[in-house]
């Protein structure tokens, strides 16, 4: 039973301290991997070899022996010359086998309830999410797998990690691997009834938040352990900073994932129809701590970004930043947070102009209409503001295509990287002029895994001639930007940029 865990517990238990010892076959190997520039295809060469069933250790950006290992057993099972080297062939094979996988999984970001932060979670798989007064369960109609999703307050790992490890250990449940360290544990087990069961939980706030995944063969093989292996690295990810990539959508708007983001799409379960009770963590933590109220909705607060276009305090966002949103603030340069309307949308263009209360007489950018193939430019937003700093991010890239996914003319193709609360912000050239709107990014992982390779820095805006034409169309002037002069240097075009940037929260 779960071949791979068994063995690697036995790895664990009977090396010698200190790191087991590298073939001469496995330096090589690293030196090929490591001059793959791109971290995020590192992690996902790591990520198909989980979905191949060859590794069972979550992915990073460095080269291990696990890594090493498991790319000569793939290697070997599919007749490849077992190098342990990443190479081309091994590649294109392993997305092959990989791929129906994750199309049977569809792995799609699910954000916690009352804390926002979002995990993978396999929505291929017919899972009914259900309710619950820590979080959320899920769960397939056979039983053949559950997750719980929940936050437990005023507790610690350290607590809950032994408690719940004396707790298996008294009930016959065998520990394949257990780790503690820095703020959170991972326990993989199998009960003596056959269940198998991966528990992960990170510090947060004032308790801990993770999950628990519980799969039993004998009902169905639903490759447990590797989804438990995934959604492991996609929590991790948040909650550590480490590099992970996001599930296979296509094109991912970079909307409400920030300060207390995700929105989760729960549908209640049939009022005719009871379902089995979901199993537990560990007992509630105390009795004396009130349980977290579940978050309404309304309650929730995405994030984006924006760029004031005149002096009268008007301002744009992306439309898919705002379209669900109730009451909008702006958050403009000197810290202030301001109320604001919305005064017009464009759907079909994802654009939105905003009245920024007290805004008049702000800074803001000319507007140029074109920019040319190579030429450099830069952005501005607010991304990731969980993890990255709430005062701004600024990255330099290039025009790299004229139109966005299938010729579509509206859009540029940009190098800058941007992430998730990037959208809306400004792009601007060397001259400091606002060349378009940032608005998506192309998925990685999507991509990778329909074709078998690595796009980089892949990601897209709106162009400044359609923002133009939004502007006038609901009465505000445009100022023509100019590229004559000298261009600004990156820390002036960032000083620049900034200040007629803003961050936009709503909820």
């Amino acid at each position: 039973m779960r071949r791979g865990m068994v063995l690697l517990a036995l790895a664990l238990s009977a090396s010698p301290a200190g790191a087991a010892p590298r073939p001469p076959a496995y330096y090589p190997a690293e030196e090929a991997f490591n001059s793959i520039s791109d971290l995020r295809a590192r992690v996902i060469a790591q990520t198909m070899l989980i979905g191949a069933g060859y590794q069972n250790a979550v992915p990073t950006e460095r080269f291990t022996l696990h890594t090493f290992n498991a790319i000569r057993e793939f290697q070997i099972a599919n007749g490849l010359t077992p190098s342990g080297r990443f190479d081309k062939v091994t590649s294109d094979r392993l997305f092959t086998v990989a791929r129906p996988m994750f199309n049977l999984w569809n792995f799609r970001q699910i954000g916690h309830p009352m804390r926002g932060r979002p995990i993978w979670m396999p929505q291929g798989m017919g899972l009914r999410p259900y309710p619950n007064r820590n979080g959320l369960t899920y769960r397939d109609a056979n039983d053949r797998f559950q997750i719980s999703y929940n936050y437990f307050p005023a507790t610690t790992p350290e607590l809950i990690y032994g408690g719940l490890l004396e707790k298996m250990r008294g009930n016959g449940t065998f520990i394949h691997y257990s780790v503690i360290k820095d703020g959170w544990f991972v326990i993989s087990a199998t009960t003596s009834d056959g269940d198998d069961e991966y528990v992960r939980y990170h510090a947060d706030g004032d308790g801990i938040l993770g999950f628990a995944a519980f799969w039993n063969n004998a009902k169905g093989v639903v490759n447990g352990e590797r989804i438990a292996v995934l959604m492991s690295a996609s929590l991790g990810s948040v909650m550590n900073g480490r590099p992970f990539v996001e599930p296979p959508g296509f094109l991912e708007e970079a909307p409400a994932v920030a300060a207390a983001p995700a929105v989760v799409p729960v549908s209640r379960p049939d009022p005719a129809v009871v379902p089995p009770a979901p199993k537990a963590l560990a007992p509630a933590p105390s009795p004396a701590a009130p349980p977290v109220a579940q978050a309404k909705p309304e309650d929730r607060i995405s994030t984006g970004s924006g760029f004031f276009v005149d002096g009268q305090g008007r301002f744009i966002t992306n439309n898919h930043v705002i379209e669900t949103c109730k009451d909008v603030v702006v958050k403009t340069p000197d810290g202030q947070i301001r109320k604001a309307g919305v005064k017009a949308t464009d759907a079909a263009n994802d654009m939105a102009l905003l009245q920024v209360a007290g805004a008049e007489g702000h800074k803001s950018a000319p507007l140029r209409l074109g920019a040319r193939l190579g030429e450099g430019i830069a952005t501005f937003g607010y991304p990731h503001l969980d993890m990255l700093a709430n005062t701004g991010n600024f990255t330099l890239g290039n025009v790299t295509a004229l139109a966005g996914v299938n010729d579509d003319s509206r859009f540029y193709q940009i190098s800058a990287p941007v992430q998730s609360g990037n959208s809306g912000g400004p792009v601007l050239d060397n001259f400091g002029n606002v060349a378009g709107v940032v608005q998506s990014k192309l998925n990685v992982l999507k991509v990778a895994i329909a074709s078998g390779d690595f796009p980089q820095n892949i990601n897209f805006a709106i162009k400044g001639a359609i923002l133009a034409s939004f502007l006038e169309s609901n009465g505000v002037a445009v100022t023509p930007g100019a590229i004559t002069g000298a261009k600004l240097d990156p820390a002036d075009l960032a000083d620049a940029a900034k200040a007629v940037s803003g961050l936009v929260a709503c909820q």
